[in-house]
């Protein structure tokens, strides 16, 4: 069961946030008690809201729903709904127009300028024992302040237990409220750093000691250098988006040949005449669901199935053949 709540008086943002929030939201700056629960009466900065409107525009289409505000709780319901969706009835495989799923989820929330908090206290699963009670705030800008009609931004900065971490995803999140309505929207980051994350660090790994390359979802996540560091590789040249390493005397050109959060993904490692091809591809279109595709079809937490097909495996072939190793089992 889900318990909300609203904690005002929280100590100042780090230095991190400061920054991020004087590029994003024209605050200038924060102090503590900075947060004022449900509406709010202070101005907002002219204009922001527009800033961030090209941006919003031009990301991708994710899901449409309801929003329901109780400001007598400093509460907000947020319901995102799919509808139509891949279904199967025996061994069949069809697309089911009527098919609706909703996910909703409820936040406390609060003002302070333009950035916008909604808080979540999770409870602990009864039967688990080693889990704990947590409460999680995540941090928006580009609204107006006292006011979720607009659009925000995720930061990818937020609070557990007072303690502020800030994730690096490849990705950016928008949501535009407007009444009783939300629109949600996501938009691959310009200049995202893609040799620096969890699938290169996964690499660097395998080469060393085996293992298993995702080529799934961690390939969107920064990560650290710590594959490199444990497995020898040397980076001899690097972009946001190629790479030129040694490893074992020989010496690796990897390449993000296409990427885009949530449906596809091609990347390339060459050594000498011998290239390895990653790919992924992630889809709910209605087309994709059918019986031909039944080994690529996996159950959503919707109950509908999502097309995903990857060749990991190849892929890691590919590369023990390059270093002349059998293929883990």
């Amino acid at each position: 069961m889900l318990d909300i709540k609203f904690i005002c008086n929280k100590q100042s943002l780090s230095g991190i946030l400061v920054s991020l929030s004087l590029v994003l939201s024209g605050c200038v700056g924060f102090t503590e008690d900075w947060f004022v629960c449900g509406d709010a009466s202070e101005s907002a900065s002219p204009g922001v809201e527009q800033a961030l409107s090209p941006y919003y525009n031009a990301a991708r289409f994710v899901a449409s729903g309801k929003v329901d505000v109780d400001k007598k709780k400093d509460s907000v319901t947020i319901v995102l709904e799919t509808l139509g969706g891949c279904i199967k009835e025996g061994d069949a495989f069809d697309w089911d127009w009527d098919f609706y799923f909703a996910d909703s989820k409820t936040y406390a929330y609060g003002f302070r300028d333009d950035t916008l908090l909604l808080t979540r206290i999770y409870e602990p699963d009864p039967y688990e024992v080693d889990q704990e009670r947590y409460e999680e705030s995540f941090i928006f800008v580009g609204g107006t302040s006292g006011k979720l009609d607009g659009i925000w931004k995720n930061t990818q900065c937020r609070y557990r237990e007072d303690k502020m971490y800030c994730m690096n995803d490849g990705y950016d999140q928008y949501f535009k409220f407007d009444g009783d309505r939300v629109e949600y929207r996501i938009a691959d980051r310009e200049g995202y750093d893609y040799m620096q994350t969890v699938f290169v660090d996964q690499l660097f790994e395998f080469l060393g000691d085996g293992g298993s390359i995702q080529l799934e979802t961690p390939y969107y996540y920064s990560d650290t250098k710590y594959g490199q560091e444990r497995s020898g590789v040397e980076i001899l040249e690097k972009t946001n988006t190629a790479m030129k390493f040694a490893y074992a005397d020989m010496t690796f050109d990897l390449t993000v040949d296409y990427a885009r959060y949530g449906d596809s993904l091609h990347v390339t490692l060459k050594s000498g005449d011998v290239s390895c091809v990653g790919t992924v591809r992630e889809t709910t279109l209605p087309e994709m669901c059918s019986d031909g595709n039944a080994d690529y079809l996996y159950k959503s937490s919707s109950g509908a199935f999502t097309y995903r097909r990857m060749n990991s495996r190849e892929f890691e072939a590919c590369i023990d053949g390059i270093l002349g190793r059998e293929q883990n089992e």
